[in-house]
């Protein structure tokens, strides 16, 4: 008897036949052509990405000879926008961006400008000494999209750890508020992400984590013992300290469970991980290359980055005066009286541009599909003041999402009457999260989508 002949081209491939056939090897292919009619189109997962840097940005006075030149937001507005010096690193990509002018948080709208960074992706409340903050953007969305991948969110700054509060170095906080620590390490973050020691055994790697586990159990009852003789203010900061160890803790529990599960291989030289704060350029562009990384490899859709922290606080302050001889990134913003302030201020808003411009075409020269991952990665990028202590008029550029349908190329300018939390809204809504509020959000956006 004859056996049926195949339906199915011979230079077609089921891809996840081929995946199993190969010595055993799990791995995530990109879509290919010759897999087109033996796999079912699937939609690409969304991510989300949020960017910050302090102090806000050069805004030259109408009237002054820079104005045209080298203030941040465009000149004109809609569709017809023109980008100054500042962004013109984003020219290119000028149809998958949109500038927003006008926007703020009303809660922080008269707080001094350098603790609105802490409320950036929140809109939470910080007024006063209370500090009630609330769950950050990222971390919503994380919330639901972390059940599919291997780390729930990605939370990285230039100086690590937590700040003290209105004066981070995060912009990731958690459903009770707390401030999420950061990590800003290239290589550490490259190790947790993709670095498993070759020939380690799966029963190692548990042991490894049960270690690791036993000690931070230790810390943490060391450190509530000491809490019951410290004073308020002391337990405080030990209570913050607490929510870095819990986070730790965290993390092991969810290494364990994707212990079976093989981590993408990536090729270490590929990037640059010796990249120190001492290298500016080299140091944000290697931060972005993870977040690319962990992004096309899937291992988390939610990423946050703060780039510098308020007022002049860590060595991210000193970057301008690292990469481009200009003084340092506070005393920029503190300088527009001086002879070329405002450029000088500028030319450092440009260097940023020219970082994030090199992230978002990254992920647009990447493809999967018929898709690029600009295509399902929605960014926020901006500050949360205008100038240095002015809480109103956020410098803010949303970018890519095209697929979730965000329609960009315009210079969108609002009133206070629009809160930024109705921006979040809405991106969160176009990330597939079902709600009807964000904050103090009064609707959502039409216009972007």
């Amino acid at each position: 008897m004859n056996a049926k002949p195949s339906q199915e081209k011979s230079w077609h491939f089921d891809r996840r036949a081929f995946l199993r056939g190969t010595a055993g090897v799990s791995l995530a292919l990109p879509s290919l052509h010759c897999m087109a009619d033996a796999q079912p189109k699937q939609e690409q997962p969304a991510r989300f990405l949020g960017v910050f840097f302090a102090n806000g940005v050069s805004l030259p006075p109408e009237k002054h000879e820079d104005h045209e030149k080298w203030h941040w937001f465009p000149m004109g507005e809609g569709k017809d926008f023109r980008f100054t010096q500042t962004l013109q690193p984003l020219e290119p990509l000028r149809d998958h961006v949109t500038i927003l002018g006008g926007l703020s948080h009303p809660l922080g709208r008269r707080l001094v400008g350098h603790a609105t960074g802490d409320i950036f992706l929140t809109g939470g409340d910080v007024r006063g000494s209370k500090y009630q903050n609330s769950m950050s953007l990222d971390q919503v969305y994380a919330a639901q999209a972390s059940q599919q991948t291997r780390v729930p969110s990605l939370v990285l700054s230039s100086n690590g750890g937590v700040g003290y509060k209105t004066r981070t170095s995060t912009i990731s906080f958690n459903r009770q508020g707390e401030a999420i620590p950061t990590e800003c390490m290239p290589r550490q973050i490259f190790n947790r992400l993709f670095g498993q020691a070759k020939g380690t055994s799966q029963e190692t790697q548990k042991k490894r984590l049960q270690q690791e586990r036993l000690l931070v159990d230790l810390v943490l009852d060391d450190a509530n013992s000491m809490r019951r003789n410290l004073g308020v203010h002391d337990r405080r900061k030990l209570d913050e300290y607490l929510n870095s160890v819990d986070e730790i803790e965290r993390r092991i529990d969810r290494t364990e469970q994707w212990l079976g599960t093989p981590v993408p291989h990536i090729d270490p030289l590929s990037l640059n991980l010796e990249a120190k704060q001492d290298g500016p350029e080299d140091y944000i562009r290697t931060m972005y290359d993870l977040i690319f990384l962990a992004f096309q490899t899937d291992i988390t859709r939610s990423a946050s980055f703060l780039i510098s922290q308020e007022d002049g606080k860590g060595v991210s302050d000193k970057f301008p005066a690292i990469a481009l001889g200009l003084s340092g990134h506070h005393s920029l913003s503190h300088g527009t009286g001086k002879d070329q302030g405002y450029e000088r201020w500028a030319r450092y808003d440009q260097f940023l541009a020219k970082q994030h411009a090199y992230f978002l075409k990254r992920l647009h020269d990447a493809t999967d599909g018929d898709e690029t991952l600009l295509d399902r990665t929605v960014s926020i990028y901006g500050s949360a003041t205008s100038t240095t202590h002015n809480a109103r008029n956020y410098p803010l550029v949303l970018s890519g999402g095209d697929k979730l349908g965000f329609k960009h190329g315009h210079y969108r300018r609002y009133n206070e009457s629009t809160p930024l939390s109705n921006m979040h809204l809405t991106v969160l809504q176009q990330l597939g999260i079902p709600l009807d509020s964000f904050a103090d959000s009064t609707g959502t956006m039409a216009e972007l989508i």
